[in-house]
């Protein structure tokens, strides 16, 4: 039964590490009026739909986890250099 659970174990760590790994492109933030009530401002910018209204962006909500979700591009914004 033990040699069970160390696979089981590993696995969940693998899965919940994967939700936690924010993926490359370009950096952007989502101001509020683009639903930044349940994220963090900070992004990644994945894509920009064919009518270049709406972007696909990878945001870290406030558990930390990784979501991807679609925004209106009027929201996303290029984030300062430093």
């Amino acid at each position: 039964m033990r040699r069970a659970l160390v696979p089981l174990a590993l696995a969940l760590a693998a899965f919940a590490a994967a939700g936690c790994v924010m993926p490359n492109g370009q950096e952007v933030v989502v101001d509020r009026r683009g639903g930044n009530d349940v994220f963090t401002g900070n992004a990644v910018l994945l894509e920009i739909a064919d009518e270049g209204t709406r972007c696909r962006v990878a945001v870290r909500n406030n558990a930390l986890f990784v979501e991807k979700r679609w925004v209106d591009c009027r929201y996303v914004h290029a984030r300062p250099a430093l």
